[in-house]
């Protein structure tokens, strides 16, 4: 198999350049009636600029790459020019050593095509990735990410590459004046940005062989000379001794086509798949898409791959000498904003794929619609409706048929012959009792013997004969807050209120620069006013604790005594009122104020504050009283 050769991207409609590996796959399903080919999936990318990098920008280029001296690869200028001679002299005959080693497995459905092409941009500059956190993966997973970046590619530093992973969720079979397509439909929906994170995995090559040293022209071309004339033969290497490493240290990633191994995806009850995660992400541009398709056994589903088709250039590279240098222009794809109402945009691009088997130059045509979006949202618009038609008849069958079985039921249980032989039995019974009762008020003789009778009963129960104690289920009565159900006198109920005053809860000193609680504040071991500076005292509020007793020793004060009263377990109560009563002598203020905190959910509020001549005694006793358990609101009593 010969390297193939390429053509420079041309300007309009778009150019593809795929990997000889998938036309391996598809050589193998169409003889091999037990493996499928499909195209699958997909992946936006924003192919970076040629030029000088400056603070870590990822910009591309070309002279990373070296020739098979060693000596670095001399650019041509035109990075159109650049981009189809490394990327076919480099990418394409990479791969096509592995698919003509003699240690390549030709039985594995996973292709190396993905790992060549990343490795060729990593090799550029164009894309740089890092160890992926727990946040991002998965624990029991090991992935890469691309380093943090801009987005919309605006300023310096690195740019993200790969900007949205999605399914082809339709494909078609065309036959239109002689020649048989295959239609590709990516649709990017309006209602999608960005995918947030896009996870990369390592695999091994297909291959034992740890380094390719290339000859002076590329694997089977030797001799020949390219048809374009601004195109050569000439073999491409990664590093200065004329060496393509693939050993298993070298770049070999790919995109991680698994959500479950997303850590943000799992962890969200929300996600479920890519389409649901990109809605998380915002607006973005891209100038490239790859095409991937899954080959699998069809008798054994477990046992399938998806691999890289090739890459689609949607315009050929543009110089700008007055900005960045060479570029692919870039199409934006707004997503809708909620707040402003600003609609977003959709893409539904059309790729015809004709296969081609010239020996001179093995092509793919293409044709990309960017116009078509409405004609494909209504297409899947209305495949959702008879999707949820389906389902609503579904519904509707298992509904009927519950019904027939109730139904069914029902007839088994009324028209037993057993039973029907005792309904006229059951009826004439009731005619019978229906007749006596007519006999007890058939005269009004009948009726005073009744009365009479219910008169001597109540006689009875007043008289004391027959007894009217009744008992009641006291088991549904239940202590309160602050009360207690006492049942230990017999025939009796008592409510008890166990609340009997002042309650004295527990206070801590609190370091206010780390958050953290230390000693309880006692009569043996008192509040230091010498370390207001650093410290504070804390006190959980509970329902009913609302005496806080302080001890205090005789230093002087050093800051703000601040008082922070604990509120993230148990909210505040309308009318809930704390009382501070000073056990020992207050120093002087002088110029510093006692402050209360609560509301520790938000990060302590201040609110409220007593300066030196509010205070009415060296042991001031004050109350602290909730006046709108909603906002928060707060009312301080002083009493001396």
């Amino acid at each position: 198999m010969a390297t193939p050769l390429i053509r420079i991207p041309q300007e309009q409609g778009g150019t593809m350049y795929a990997f000889s590996s998938a036309a391996r796959d598809l050589t193998r399903a169409y003889y091999n009636p037990d493996i499928n080919f499909e195209y699958s999936k997909f992946a936006l990318l924003d192919i970076p600029v040629v030029a000088a990098p400056n603070s870590g920008d990822n910009y591309i280029q070309f002279e990373n790459l070296f020739d098979a001296s060693g000596a670095n690869y001399v650019e041509d200028g035109d990075a159109n020019i650049d981009f189809a001679r490394t990327f076919q002299n480099y990418a394409l005959n990479f791969e096509n050593f592995i698919l003509n080693d003699d240690d390549f497995d030709p039985v594995l459905y996973a292709s190396d095509s993905e790992k060549i092409f990343f490795k060729w941009l990593n090799h550029l500059g164009a894309i740089r990735l890092q160890q992926a956190t727990s946040q991002e993966v998965v624990s029991s997973y090991s992935r890469a990410i691309e380093e943090p970046n801009n987005t919309l590619n605006i300023g310096t530093n690195y740019s993200r590459v790969v900007q949205y992973i999605g399914n082809i969720d339709v494909s078609n079979d065309k036959n239109y004046q002689g020649n048989v397509y295959n239609e590709i439909f990516v649709n990017v929906p309006s209602s999608v940005g960005y995918t947030p994170n896009v996870l990369f995995k390592s695999s091994n090559y297909n291959t034992t062989a740890t380094s390719y040293s290339p000859l002076d022209t590329i694997n089977g071309r030797d001799g020949q000379t390219h048809p374009d004339p601004k195109l050569n033969l000439e073999a491409i290497s990664d590093n200065s001794v004329g060496t393509i490493n693939i050993d298993n240290t070298a770049y070999n990633y790919g995109i991680e086509w698994n959500p479950s191994v997303y850590a943000k995806i799992t962890n969200d009850a929300k996600l479920n798949n890519f389409l649901d995660y990109s809605k998380r992400g915002g607006d973005f541009r891209f100038n490239a898409i790859l095409v991937y398709y899954d080959v699998y056994s069809k008798s054994n589903l477990g046992n399938k791959s998806t691999n890289l088709y090739g890459i689609i250039i949607l315009d050929n590279w543009k110089n700008d000498p007055s900005s960045t240098g060479w570029y692919i222009p870039e199409l934006t794809k707004y997503k809708p904003n909620d707040v402003t109402g600003l609609n977003g945009n959709a893409f539904a691009l059309k790729l015809n794929v004709k296969f081609n088997s010239s020996l001179d130059n093995v092509g793919i045509e293409n044709n990309i619609n960017d116009f078509t979006t409405f004609s494909m949202d209504i297409f899947l618009d209305t495949t959702t409706a008879l999707q949820n038609a389906a389902n609503i008849l579904i519904e509707a069958n298992n509904a009927y048929a519950n019904i027939s079985a109730r139904l069914n039921d029902l007839e088994s249980i009324l028209l037993t012959s057993q039973q029907q032989n005792d309904i006229p039995t059951r009826l004439t019974s009731l005619e019978n009792s229906v007749e006596d009762a007519k006999l007890n008020y058939a005269n009004s003789s009948s009726i005073l013997d009744m009365i009479t009778s219910t008169n001597a009963r109540i006689n009875q129960i007043i008289s004391g004969v027959i007894p009217t104690e009744i008992q009641y289920n006291t088991d549904v009565l239940d202590s309160g807050s602050g009360t207690l159900i006492d049942k230990s006198t017999n025939g009796k109920i008592k409510i008890v209120n166990t609340n009997y005053g002042y309650n004295l809860p527990q206070i801590f000193n609190y370091d206010i620069a780390s958050g953290a609680t230390s000693d309880q504040i006692t009569s043996s071991n008192k509040w230091n006013p010498g370390l207001a500076i650093n410290t504070g005292i804390i006190c959980r509020i509970k329902a009913y604790e609302n005496l806080i007793r302080f001890n205090i020793d005789s230093s002087s004060f050093e800051g703000d005594m601040n008082i922070y009263l604990d509120d993230g377990i148990n909210s505040w109560k309308a009318g809930q009122t704390i009382k501070f009563s000073f056990k020992d002598d207050l120093p002087s203020l002088e110029a510093y104020k006692i402050n209360i905190y609560t509301e520790k959910n938000k990060g302590w509020l201040l609110k409220s504050t007593i300066s030196s001549s509010d205070l009415l005694s060296n042991r001031p006793y004050f109350e602290f009283v909730c006046i709108d358990e909603i906002n928060k609101t707060f009312d301080l009593e002083i009493i001396r």
